[in-house]
């Protein structure tokens, strides 16, 4: 019995040697995150007509002259059908939600601090909208100059209106509008009046451009004129004629449920 004993053991210790190593435990794969959808052009040209894109930079994207006096020079909105084969996708998003442009420059009158707040859907239509455009020669669009003043307060960060064009430390932009009224409205207002009114929307001081605390006192059919006609509730234009012209070209395009949002968020400050 014993030699039979010693015989089953050697047999199992060999079977157990022929028998293949158990495979190595393996790392479950991480999960990979959707490509997000494209861009729509056509909802990239009324996202950027509303925050200003054609306006500053004249219809097709061209190019003009943004503001040209002696304080500051002239500052030219460069031709945009030229100038985005200087960027790939990702340096278009660095560039709308930071500042950062392509050689370093500071993108003067772009209003980052309004357009860092773009969720990344509407980011994504403007591309789309920008790489849609026909390419476009402007030749009569002069060189910007800029007055030597300006050169030397941008160089050493002293101008007062640089941080316009920075965005805020730790801002979190959406990933597409708010759905809820009061949400989608403030998107609204950050996205699209805060270069006029303020980025509190109590306006500037010194300048014309009202509190937006002025919107209580218009009904919601009297907003709505105003932000698709410019008109305001007393009629005819604004006080400076800034917010009707403004109004007539770049907020026709707005919804009636973008409008109500809008006017919903205002009236709650």
């Amino acid at each position: 019995m014993r030699i039979v004993s010693v015989l089953l053991l050697l047999l199992l210790l060999l079977l157990a040697a022929c028998s293949p190593a158990p495979p190595p435990a393996t790392t479950p794969a991480a999960a990979v995150e959707p490509a997000p959808p494209p861009g729509d052009p056509v909802e990239g040209l009324r996202v950027a007509t509303r925050v200003g894109c054609n306006g500053c930079h004249g219809p097709g994207g061209a190019g003009e002259v943004f503001q040209e006096n002696p304080e500051l020079g002239r500052i030219v909105a460069p031709n945009l059908t030229q100038r985005r084969a200087l960027y790939d996708d990702a340096g278009l998003v660095a560039l709308l939600r930071e500042g950062r442009t392509h050689d370093g420059h500071v993108p003067w009158g772009m209003p980052v601090r309004m357009f860092q707040h773009l969720s990344d859907r509407e980011v994504r239509d403007i591309i789309a909208w920008l790489r849609s455009l026909p390419a476009v020669e402007n030749p009569t669009l002069p060189e910007g100059q800029w007055s030597d003043s300006l050169v030397a307060s941008t160089r050493d960060g002293t101008h007062p209106w640089l941080p316009d064009m920075k965005p805020d430390t730790g801002n979190r932009p959406p990933v597409q509008p708010p759905a809820s009224p009061q949400a989608l409205g403030r998107h609204l207002a950050m996205t699209t009046c805060t270069e006029c009114h303020g980025w509190d929307l109590n306006g500037w001081e010194g300048d014309p451009a009202p509190s937006l605390i002025v919107a209580k006192a218009y009904t919601l059919e009297q907003f709505t004129r105003l932000m698709r006609t410019g008109e305001v509730a007393a009629g005819g234009k604004s006080k400076t004629g800034m917010m009707s012209g403004v109004a007539a070209y770049r907020y026709q395009g707005l919804t009636d449920e973008e409008i109500s949002a809008l006017k919903v968020f205002l009236d709650a400050r």
